[in-house]
């Protein structure tokens, strides 16, 4: 029987079964706004504080129901129903909440997933349906296609690498919905997701998208890392602003260097040119200035002469290797709480 492989996704998403549920008994309920200050509603000033703080209420029960929730479907569903109801600051806490959810327990639900695969006929179901997968188009209406439907329904999709091993990862895309309930920094977030997410930068060992395209992402979220320099999502989206800007900065294996000199091709050279003077007033506008400095510095040369027989481009010149290995320092100096 072949082997279901899943490979490794990212970090930033994840959900998995979690026993027990929530009883009716056991929800809070969400308390109707308080009518206007002009309207006799008999309360006594007590009442009426606590009627205006139904975001506490929400926290309260979205915190139980996650605890809960068998699968990420009851989460969105909440979302669905009182997302749009509340404040902006609640909604956000309540969207990083889901996405703390989705991010702990991502590699379960992977793991499950591969079990029910395993079962006979389950695997031949999918490979039956084109991308992108509509679970409704399978015949029957089993366990496997319930659970497949549920996992659609709470924010996730289904991915498939080159070789068709099935994997889940967060449908940032889908969430978009909510986006216009969120505060600022939840629809910068979800903007974020949902483009790596949607067109990865990196694959198959290397970058998939040119650098033109990856340069409005640093630009993004440095911005993030600027704004909301203390919020506990600028650890994780820290990591990928240094990954990008590696990869922007260091990733020659596609056409990029003249081989026979190991200088770095003049279109290349002019997209960081062009990038530097666009972005000149933001920080990794500086850092891709400095870069060029460097490269000015061994009159475009990036790497040594190969070593006969033994590889086709040699070391990283060294002044180039002391700037690139000094990044992550430079970005703590200047992004970080």
């Amino acid at each position: 029987m072949k082997q279901y492989v899943l490979p490794f996704v990212s970090s930033l998403v994840a959900i998995t079964f979690v026993t027990g549920c929530v009883s009716t008994s056991d929800q809070l309920t969400v308390k109707d706004p308080t009518p206007p200050a002009t309207e006799n509603t008999g309360k006594s000033p007590a009442d009426a504080t606590k009627a205006e703080k139904p975001a506490d209420d929400l926290l309260k029960q979205f915190t139980v129901l996650a605890a809960q929730a068998k699968e990420a479907n009851e989460l969105t569903a909440f979302l669905d129903q009182h997302l749009a109801k509340t404040d902006t600051k609640t909604a956000d806490q309540l969207f990083f909440a889901l996405d703390q959810y989705y991010e702990k327990h991502l590699p379960t639900i992977n793991d499950n997933f591969k079990a029910l695969l395993a079962q006979p006929g389950n695997a031949d179901k999918l490979y039956a349906l084109q991308y992108p997968y509509d679970f409704n188009k399978l015949e029957g209406d089993d366990g496997f296609k319930k659970w497949l439907l549920h996992q659609t329904e709470g924010g996730l999709v289904l991915k498939a690498t080159k070789d068709m091993s099935f994997y889940w990862q967060v449908d940032y895309k889908a969430l978009q919905k909510y986006a216009a309930s969120l505060d600022e920094e939840g629809k910068d977030y979800l903007s974020i997701q949902e483009t790596e997410t949607g067109k990865p930068y990196l694959g198959d060992g290397g970058l998939q998208i040119t650098r033109a395209e990856l340069g409005p992402r640093m630009v993004e979220v440095e911005e993030y890392l600027v704004n909301y320099r203390s919020s506990p999502r600028a650890v994780k989206l820290r990591t990928l602003y240094i990954d990008y800007l590696k990869t922007y900065l260091s990733d020659y294996r596609y056409e990029t260097i003249d081989e026979a000199t190991m200088k770095l091709l003049p279109a290349v050279k002019e997209e960081y040119q062009n990038f530097a003077k666009k972005y000149d007033a933001t920080k990794t506008g500086q850092i891709v200035r400095d870069y060029l400095i460097e490269v000015v510095k061994n009159k475009d040369v990036i790497f040594e002469p190969a070593k006969p027989g033994e590889s086709i481009i040699g070391d990283t010149k060294p002044n180039i290797s002391q700037f690139l290995n000094g990044l992550e320092g430079r970005i703590a100096r200047t992004m970080n709480p």
